[in-house]
């Protein structure tokens, strides 16, 4: 297979063991403070510890984030033989509006012949209106007796009852683009050619091309996340989910340790059928079941391309359940079957596995860091024990290097800033799920994320995050009060490291309550740079699309004219390869600034056809959510919070 290489500055990974070699001897050797008493040594060794994680977790990232690789993509004969293709959609709960959305997308998907792709609804539900909606779809419609273990029993229900050698799996609310199957089935015809070949001249099984297992596609999402919802940060920076899905998933590549994250995935049956289906008794079934076909020889990778966009959960609840389930999945998964002592895995897929239990302590981590410069300004508990000169020479040095080659390696999606925040806000609830299942304690029952459009009040999961969140900041602010009359007072340089690190977690927590505020759900609109006919007097106009929704459009003209309130009008909407033909009352007309006219609609009475037709326009394509961070400054944050807080509770009042 070939490779095509992103990025591969591994020099960098020297200078990083250099600075960090030194500060960790004089972290183990020289701080720990031991004259302090008994308490002081023992949070002293509790920091040590969770510094220690930090600087693994980094390391093992800076060394898969300096070398992105993907494959690059086989060019196939044009008489070449594409294989069937079964397409799993597992469902549960989910609405029946969500999951008709992703049909139309899978009914769509190009492939050379459309009758070798078989696409099937997983109904957990038994619900008569899903076996209605297949049937009005000609798709099929797979249920059972039990719910026998969710998703994974499912979907190893499904492998029964359908034969296609590779199978596709989509969440209910993920929408395929026209090209998924285009995109990504070449790899596998290639790779099986390519082996067939070698089968014919003889060459050993070991020293044959390693057959493909899976391959991981990025799960986008078309609307705002909760952390862009609630920050007012739509248009400053990516899907919280960006930086796993499209580039630490790349990183993996090198290691072939790719996790399996359970949508937008094509995966060999042979690959299952080897290892038994989909791993049971485990929250999260793709990733155990992902290292098991891992373990069995077979070659896993990740692309970087979107290729599906689905819906990000919206409200509070809804987020930290699927946070704590994830959390709990990937410890039930290493205590079942860990990564780290089974056979099969090198080194290097250890540790990275390894890595990705971790990553799920660091609510842990993040308080310890939290509550460590409280310790000593506002409680007198000392838990570093350094010089001023010393920090700057060890410690800073090393600072400096890790920030700028987190934003040299990870900028682009993820800095350290936003990564503090993220942190900092599920802090709370995953520590409690994380500590419960470390020691056993499962969840009482399995619970599909939510993705309905609600406003709950979650009261109960506002609290768990808003009074930890509050007494910390309170704490933080009077620790930075006490830090800054030390310095300007008496002058006490010891207070100086604690000032910087308070003012980081002060800016964190205050995020993190600007988080737990609501912000009102509503219904998704769509930026489209794409014209717009429509009949008026009996003649056709043009218009731009302003914004675009399921239930309305909105359209700019340098024109003025003059619809009747309630009255409809013939809208023709096209991109690309898509036309919808729309029924539009009339809804008002404002004039702009800059002279235009804009004019609203509310669609009316649409047919199926023109329905499927509008569904395409607006999924399939890119979500037009940003790819990078657009702003890193913390005034901004706090501004654009501040003032958007403000309107929307103005316009509120207002209504």
């Amino acid at each position: 297979m070939k490779w095509q290489r992103l990025q591969n500055k591994r020099k960098w990974i020297i200078i990083y063991i250099l600075l960090t070699g030194i500060y960790v001897i004089w972290r183990l050797f020289f701080t720990l403070p031991i004259s302090y008493g008994v308490l002081s040594l023992i949070l002293g060794g509790v920091l040590l510890v969770v510094e220690m994680m930090g600087i693994f977790d980094f390391f093992l990232h800076f060394i898969g984030i300096t070398k992105l690789v993907i494959p690059t993509k086989p060019i196939l004969n044009e008489d070449c033989e594409y294989p069937h293709v079964d397409v799993f959609i597992a469902t549960y709960n989910e609405p029946e509006d969500i999951l008709y959305k992703t049909i139309i997308g899978c009914k769509n998907m190009d492939y050379p012949n459309k009758d070798k792709v078989h696409i099937y609804i997983l109904d957990d539900g038994k619900r008569e209106s899903i076996r209605e909606l297949c049937k009005e779809n000609s798709i099929g419609y797979i249920t059972r007796d039990n719910n026998e273990h969710a998703k994974a029993g499912n979907i190893n229900n499904a492998l029964q009852c359908t034969n296609s050698p590779y199978i596709v799996t989509f969440d209910a609310d993920m929408i395929p683009m026209h090209n998924f199957l285009t995109e990504t089935m070449p790899y596998f015809i290639d790779n099986s050619m390519k082996r067939a070949n070698e089968e014919l001249n003889g060459v050993n099984e070991e020293d044959m091309t390693k057959p493909i297992g899976f391959i991981q596609i990025p799960q986008a999402f078309y609307n705002a996340d909760i952390f862009q919802h609630r920050l007012f940060s739509e248009k400053v920076i990516p899907n919280e989910q960006d930086y796993f899905h499209r580039d630490v998933q790349v990183s993996r590549n090198v290691s072939n340790s790719v996790i399996y994250s359970g949508s937008n995935t094509i995966i060999s049956r042979k690959a299952l059928e080897d290892v038994g289906g989909f791993v049971t008794g485990i929250i999260t079934e793709d990733i155990a079941t992902g290292i098991k076909v891992q373990i069995n020889g077979y070659q896993c990778f990740a692309i970087n391309k979107i290729l599906a966009s689905g819906l990000a959960p919206y409200d509070l609840e809804a987020i930290i359940k699927q946070r704590n389930r994830w959390a709990r999945g990937c410890i039930q998964t290493f205590r079942k079957s860990n990564p780290i002592f089974i056979k099969g895995l090198s080194m290097l897929q250890r540790l990275n596995y390894f890595n990705s239990l971790l990553y799920w302590y660091t609510p842990f981590k993040q308080f310890v860091f939290v509550l460590a410069p409280i310790l000593f300004t506002v409680f007198g508990v000392k838990v570093f024990d350094a010089s001023l000169l010393e920090v700057l020479f060890i410690w800073l040095p090393m600072f400096i290097f890790n920030t700028v080659a987190f934003k040299k390696f990870c900028g682009k999606r993820r800095s350290m800033k936003w990564t503090n925040i993220y942190d900092t806000i599920l802090m709370p609830t995953l520590m409690w799920a994380v500590f419960l299942e470390t020691f056993g304690i499962k969840m009482e029952k399995f619970e599909v994320t939510s993705k309905k459009r609600e406003n709950k009040k979650s009261t109960k999961y506002k609290l768990q995050l808003f009074i930890p969140h509050a007494v910390l900041y309170i704490l933080t602010i009077m620790g930075l009060t006490k830090s800054v009359l030390e310095i300007v007072f008496y002058h006490n340089p010891s207070y100086v490291i604690n000032l910087f690190w308070l003012a980081i977690n002060s800016y964190s927590l205050f995020m993190a309550l600007l988080f737990i505020l609501d912000r009102p759900n509503e219904e998704e609109e769509f930026k489209l740079d794409v014209p717009i006919l429509f009949e008026y007097v009996d003649k056709l106009h043009i218009a731009n699309v302003v914004s675009i929704s399921e239930m309305g459009i909105t359209i700019t003209s340098d024109e003025l004219y003059f619809f009747s309130v309630g009255g409809t009008y013939p809208l023709r909407i096209a991109r690309d390869r898509y036309v919808s033909n729309i029924n539009g009352r009339f809804l008002n007309l404002k004039k702009l600034d800059n002279g235009k006219y804009l004019y609203s609609f509310a669609y009316k009475d649409l047919t199926k056809a023109d329905y499927e037709q509008l569904v395409l326009v607006l999924f399939d394509r890119e979500p037009e959510y940003p790819k990078y961070i657009m702003s890193q400054s913390v005034i901004k944050d706090i501004t654009r919070n501040t003032i958007q807080r403000y309107k929307t509770t103005k316009d509120k009042n207002l209504d």
